[in-house]
């Protein structure tokens, strides 16, 4: 390379971290790296620094090399919004260690909490998308009784779900512990849960929203939203999660009364319906490690 004084380099004002690169020397040796990668290469490793930075890369394949990054604690190369193609399905990190250390009687190591990039699919390909007309993920009826585990979402379709998920993660799916709502009192409030063996799990409000919104907590909180209490991380950075990206709304697993769930909307707001409702797809979340 011919010598080059830095003062006559050209200014760039507005550089491009797709195609601009940081040249480095050393003796008679040059090297170049993308913008976008020297950025990323100097944010520390670790769950507490790559739950705050979204970068939206397609990170392709599961590979021992992630799986290995996962579970060292590192999460190098990973990041919220950073997303895994398998099987014609893209999961999105939407939490690290999100529920590490959680849970009455297991304590999880190092994982990423993923979701489907708009529905989760069940294992004949099926996309978990509303329509309008004859979906009824929640239930066929407008009724809360027996909580989320009376519902024909977690009876049937969940683990018609799991059984995509375990074919496209294998043992890397993990299994955890989640609160379970399992009845309502008189006047359709959540009185009764119990903690259950998962792998999989519908969002509460606070997941998606940061706060309790629409669901009936008057006999506490813990019914609806049991450990899963902080925002993820994926709807604090993108405010276009909100929305789904403007495709249909999604179901929440927070009991509103005795015939409504909540539901995030495909138009932002945080939203209600009965359980038959057509219009609500399912985005379920999982963990892997």
């Amino acid at each position: 390379m011919t010598d080059i004084r830095i003062q006559d380099f050209g200014e760039n004002s507005k550089p491009d971290t797709n195609n601009d690169f940081v040249m480095t020397f050393n003796d008679n040796s040059e090297s170049k790296t993308r913008l976008k990668d020297a950025y990323y290469s100097m944010v520390p490793d670790g769950a507490q620094t790559h739950n705050n930075v979204f970068r939206g890369s397609n990170l392709g394949a599961l590979d021992s090399t992630h799986i290995a990054n996962i579970q060292n604690g590192s999460f190098k190369g990973m990041f919220i919004g950073d997303y895994f193609s398998i099987n014609s399905s893209n999961y999105v990190i939407a939490g690290i260690n999100t529920k590490h250390l959680k849970g009455d009687n297991m304590q999880l190591g190092n994982h990423l909490l993923l979701m489907p990039d708009r529905f989760s699919k069940l294992n004949d390909g099926t996309v978990m998308r509303s329509d309008g007309k004859t979906t009824h993920y929640m239930n066929d009826t407008d009724t809360t009784e027996g909580g989320l585990a009376g519902t024909k979402l977690y009876k049937t379709y969940m683990p018609l779900i799991q059984q995509k998920l375990e074919a496209d993660f294998g043992s890397h799916l993990l299994n955890f512990r989640e609160v379970v709502s399992t009845h309502v009192d008189s006047s359709g409030a959540p009185d009764k849960a119990e903690w259950r063996d998962a792998k999989l799990a519908i969002s509460n409000e606070v997941m998606v929203y940061g706060t309790t919104l629409n669901g009936n907590n008057k006999n506490g909180s813990w019914y609806n939203i049991g450990d899963d209490d902080t925002q993820l991380p994926l709807f604090r950075l993108d405010p276009d999660e909100l929305t789904n990206h403007r495709d249909w709304g999604f179901w929440l697993r927070d009991i509103r009364s005795a015939s409504e769930f909540a539901a995030a909307n495909g138009s932002g707001d945080a939203y209600w319906r009965g359980a038959s409702n057509t219009w609500f797809g399912v985005r379920a979340f999982f963990l892997i490690g």
